[in-house]
């Protein structure tokens, strides 16, 4: 079974047509990650997806050419001539021309680099560099961009990962990984719903627990008035309320009060019920 994040970045494979400067910024994703080597740019564990992506936005609209795939090594190998600008600072004075610019340039990076938790188990959503420069680079984007992200340093990898649901939910949004973002929206209401649901479920247990040990002191008034016969002295009133009681012993006031016909209020059970209480106390007194 894939994984959310192999889904997400499916649907992330560029199948439009982009516009000449998102498309830039795209390719311009992939130039940020490749790392230079023998004056070549190499763009290292490329999926075959990602690659045929990057060849076909670099060669058709963009008429770049100049590069090649190695599909043994998973990776992509081009002229550094063919990356003009390098920096976040480049990019924005030259490169991000629309609104959509950055997050095309955003979804290269996620493809190369990027995962994201499933949001049924947790939020997480994670770019991972080898370079900490680069790391340092896109962290105040993302901070520009308005978000709140975090870094970390695991295994020689420079982090940036985001964590809660709303940021994961904008972060995908913005790079256009719709189906993702609805199933981190849907994943939040439906944990919401449950929790408010067992919060619910736990104040109906805590109302019924102390409503069960409100009325022990009742039943044991009223089973010492019957176990000893004394259950005749109550007036009648009182006496139907006392086998209601023990009957229904499960209902709070309100809904035992229900079962009289005429009903009788809550405080009307309360008052019946605490004078129950006081005739078994002065007998008890007696004794």
């Amino acid at each position: 079974m894939e994984s959310f994040s192999k889904i997400t970045k499916r649907e992330l494979i560029v199948s439009e047509k982009l516009k000449r400067c998102c498309a830039f910024s795209f390719v311009y994703g992939f130039f940020f990650i490749s790392e230079e080597e023998n004056g070549e740019l190499i763009i290292k564990k490329t999926i075959a997806e990602n690659a045929k992506t990057f060849i076909e936005v670099a060669s058709a609209p963009l008429k770049l050419n100049g590069f090649s795939y190695d599909e043994k090594k998973k990776e992509i190998r081009l002229n550094k001539g063919i990356a003009r600008f390098s920096t976040i600072a480049e990019y924005k004075d030259n490169i991000f021309k629309c609104d959509n610019c950055i997050g095309y340039f955003l979804r290269a990076l996620f493809l190369l680099c990027g995962t994201v938790n499933d949001p049924e188990k947790s939020y997480r959503l994670e770019l991972i560099f080898n370079n900490e420069n680069k790391r340092n680079s896109i962290f105040e984007l993302l901070e520009e961009l308005g978000f709140s992200p975090k870094s970390a340093l695991r295994s020689g990898k420079y982090i940036i990962y985001l964590r809660d649901s709303e940021s994961i939910e904008n972060f995908l949004a913005l790079i256009g990984a719709v189906n993702a973002t609805f199933a981190v929206m849907n994943s939040k209401i439906y944990k919401e719903f449950i929790n408010n649901a067992n919060r619910v479920a736990n104040c109906d247990n805590a109302n019924i627990n102390k409503s069960l040990k409100a009325n022990e002191k009742y039943i044991e008034a009223i089973f010492y008035l019957i176990d000893n016969d004394k259950i005749d002295i109550l007036p009648e009133s009182l006496r139907e309320t006392a086998f209601k009681r023990i009957e229904f012993r499960e209902l709070n006031f309100e809904q035992l009060g229900q079962k009289f016909d005429p009903p009788i209020s809550k405080s009307g059970i309360y008052h019946r019920l605490e004078k129950i209480l006081e005739i078994y106390k002065n007998l008890k007194e007696e004794v």
